[in-house]
């Protein structure tokens, strides 16, 4: 293993663990987590007994193990995988941190995409509770210690300066295009062999079982695959580069070139009996092309109920309606946790908004018989009610009900709550589109000020009630003003979501529908060709989502 080079982090993450509770360093694949985790706890705690937790143990029964041990470490590494269905939830963490003259420390370690996925975002799907639950423990390690990928010009000075150590040498040759921690772990060499591995005669097969991992992990399941579904799965994607034309390789030597360590350090693949890993760097990388329909379809007939309802969140969040319908069904059927709620949500989203009604209006009277008129859960099943009435085309209706949800929500919530604000924007919004813009514009242009200030200028919420801001002054006619709000929302979303988010492109394609009326001579070339792009990209989502 290399020499350790200290942090930019290292004394904040020691001086937490000392501290003692729940720490979480969140980061891109390849930053260094775990090596900063593990160093930090031995300088802080050298004397704590170390447990290591999986996401196959009974987490109950661990809960119920840590809470009788005086002096630990629990160790969480790839925090999100605890977090499933059935998962870890906020009394476990509770129960294992709570008692007097206890030193526990929970040190857990996720990638910055899973964690934005629980704590930032907000949804329509994200009412399921273990989405809830999720967040509820994640809010409560507080602020995580956040680890950059690429390394600051000090801890490129301190690794150089370890010159003893050739890896460490030779990694830090480019810091400003690779993290030192990423070349250790030979994360651009491996995707370079990745590539190259589907040249004729080279390591097709291979390179075809990396790419059904890889999107195996992409559609939600992150446990390591049996061969069983591996092979017969990675057929597909050789099969669309070509198939026997590239002279694949016997299957034992695909494996084996996939699951070969570069460097000592990782493998494309990683074996664990019988089955079968990705790189969780692999995970990531922007460009990855659209998973094929016959996955899903192979995933779905190989797994457990409760893995569909993680790949329906997956088939969410890559814009897969009818895959996440399919997957919460099935989740729903064999009984699996709040799947029905989700399933409910999953039809509507899937242009059933009338049957999505139907079903949260059973839902709404099983939470208020059981959880009471008030609660949380509740409301939100009015919520949600409401919308898809909307999306039905019965505005009018959804508007009533939003009068009373909201007067409700901000008697139990508050005004300034999240949810409160959300239910006066959609109602706002329902008006406009039911043809009275000028009465939803006052409500629509106080709602963002009073998001941003309650929210922060960066939260989700807040950056769609611009949007319905923008919206709206188009609606009544003062196109100057919404394209100068709509352009300061796109340069906002781009930074903060990615440009390949989908509100982001969203947003890019509505700036491209402002300027369709101008001649093309008009506008400059490279406005053309980004609105052009805009426009491709938003329907290359739109096609993979029907």
């Amino acid at each position: 293993m290399p020499a350790f080079v200290k942090r930019d982090r290292f004394d904040d993450v020691v001086r937490r663990i000392r501290q003692r509770g729940f720490v979480l360093i969140v980061g891109d694949s390849t930053a260094g987590k775990s090596r900063l985790a593990y160093e930090a706890m031995r300088m802080a705690v050298p004397e704590f007994a170390l447990l290591q937790a999986r996401p196959s143990d009974d987490l109950q029964t661990l809960s119920s193990t840590i809470g009788g041990t005086r002096r630990c470490v629990v160790w969480f590494d790839e925090f999100d995988q605890f977090l499933r269905a059935g998962g870890i939830t906020l009394e476990m963490v509770k129960a294992m941190l709570a008692g007097p003259e206890r030193q526990v420390v929970l040190l857990a370690s996720m990638r910055s995409k899973e964690y934005d996925r629980y704590s930032a975002r907000q949804r329509d799907v994200t009412d399921a509770a273990t989405w809830r639950a999720g967040r509820e423990v994640l809010l409560h390690a507080g602020e995580p210690v956040e680890l950059d990928r690429l390394w600051s010009p000090q801890e490129v000075g301190r690794a150089r300066e370890a010159d003893r150590d050739p890896r460490l040498k030779a990694a830090t040759q480019a810091p400003d295009r690779f993290g030192i921690a990423e070349v250790l772990a030979a994360g651009p060499e491996l995707l370079n062999d990745w590539t190259h591995a589907w040249h004729t005669g080279e390591h097709p097969r291979g390179a075809a079982l990396v790419a059904a991992a890889v999107d195996c992990r992409r559609m939600g399941l992150h446990r390591a695959v049996d061969a069983s579904l591996l092979v017969p799965l990675h057929e597909i994607y050789l099969s669309a580069r070509g198939g026997a034309v590239l002279r694949p390789e016997p299957l034992e030597d695909a494996l084996a070139w996939a699951t070969a360590p570069v460097q000592g350090a990782s493998s494309l693949l990683l074996p664990d009996q019988g089955r079968y890993l990705a790189f969780d760097y692999l995970i990531d990388l922007p460009g990855l092309s659209a998973i094929p329909e016959n996955s899903w379809e192979v995933l779905l007939a190989a797994i457990e109920p409760e893995e569909a309802f993680d790949v329906g969140w997956a088939a969410v969040d890559l814009m897969r309606p009818s895959i996440a319908l399919e997957a919460f069904d099935t989740a729903r059927r064999h009984g699996v946790p709040d799947a029905d709620y989700a399933h409910a949500i999953a039809r509507g989203n899937a242009g059933q908004p009338l049957a999505a009604v139907r079903l949260l209006r059973q839902l709404h009277q099983e939470r208020d018989a059981l959880l009471g008129p008030d609660h949380p859960d509740t409301l939100s099943a009015r919520h949600d009610i409401a919308r898809y009435l909307a999306e039905a085309g019965r505005r009018s209706e959804a508007v009533v009900l939003l009068d009373r949800l909201a007067s409700d929500r901000q008697r139990v919530l508050g005004p300034r709550h999240t949810a409160t604000l959300v239910t006066r924007s959609s109602r706002a919004r329902f008006l406009r589109d039911s043809g009275d813009a000028p009465a939803g514009t006052t409500p629509v242009s106080g709602t963002a000020p009073t998001m941003t200030a309650a929210l922060g200028p960066a939260h989700v919420d807040v950056l769609l009630a611009r949007q319905e801001l923008g919206r709206t002054l188009s609606h009544i006619g003062r196109t100057s003003d919404a394209l100068t709000c709509i352009t300061e929302l796109f340069e906002d979303q781009e930074r903060i979501l990615g440009a390949a988010h989908p509100h982001t492109l969203s947003t890019h394609f509505e700036l491209a529908l402002f300027w369709s009326p101008v001649p093309v001579t008009s506008t400059r070339p490279s406005e053309r060709c980004r609105l052009s792009w805009a426009t491709r990209s938003v329907f290359s989502v739109c096609i993979h989502a029907l």
